[in-house]
């Protein structure tokens, strides 16, 4: 049984020498541990996720990849998961709809549709492509109708379809969403790892895409594989 479950953000030092950088990030993918890997822009370059049985163990992985992390990172943050959220998947997730107030009456919107919600006051702003309207209702009523629709809150005012998310931004010591309307959100730090976790299960890597590890030989003396097994 997992204890622990790891979500461990590094960004890479790109003035390494670049096959280096390029084996030992392979390794990091092939790692058994990492069960999840999502490449990003921003203060970090790779976010993974994986698991280990302890802290005793978490810390001994990382006291064994200090010298690779010195050589090829320049930063590198962790967090460990409180809790898990299952979610169902877009494709056998349930339908459902909105009436939502149009200039003649009520018009049906359903929720794949909707691309965000923003809080203004006692009322909620629904978009819906370029198409928005007033809503009076709450965050926490609306969260509850549409967390099993494929939507993540990302402020105690915001709500996003996790589609209409194009990338995910690190600035400083904050996280920030840009959505596919060019428009930016920042993500609260309690949400954070709720957000990261979604995205990161999203990004979930399939053998035909994911990166191809050059032969064990070519890995560099300075990285060993088998202390890799322990990134996480």
């Amino acid at each position: 049984m997992t204890d622990l479950v790891v979500i461990a953000c590094i960004a890479f030092d790109h003035r390494s020498e670049p096959d280096g950088l390029k084996r030992f990030k392979a390794c990091l993918l092939q790692c058994p541990q990492v069960e999840r890997a999502m490449e990003v822009c921003g203060t970090f370059d790779l976010i993974l996720q994986g698991h280990c049985s302890d802290m005793a163990e978490f810390t001994a992985g990382m006291d064994r990849l200090r010298e690779p992390l010195a050589q090829y990172t320049t930063r590198v943050e962790t967090n460990f998961v409180a809790r898990t959220v299952n979610r169902q998947s877009p494709v056998s997730a349930p339908s459902g709809a909105m009436w939502l107030p149009c200039k003649d009456g009520r018009r049906r919107i359903e929720h794949r549709l909707i691309d965000k919600i923003v809080a203004e006051g006692d009322y909620m702003r629904v978009h819906v492509g370029s198409w928005d309207c007033l809503v009076h209702d709450t965050m926490a009523h609306l969260v509850a109708e549409l967390a099993d629709q494929g939507f993540v809150q990302l402020h105690r005012s915001s709500l996003v379809r996790i589609t209409f998310i194009e990338r995910l931004l690190h600035d400083g010591r904050r996280w920030k969403a840009r959505l596919c309307d060019g428009s930016e959100m920042w993500v609260a730090k309690s949400h954070t790892p709720d957000v990261l976790r979604i995205m990161a299960g999203e990004s979930s890597m399939d053998p035909a895409s994911s990166p191809k590890p050059d032969p064990a030989g070519d890995v560099p003396a300075t990285i060993n594989e088998n202390e890799l097994k322990l990134t996480l």
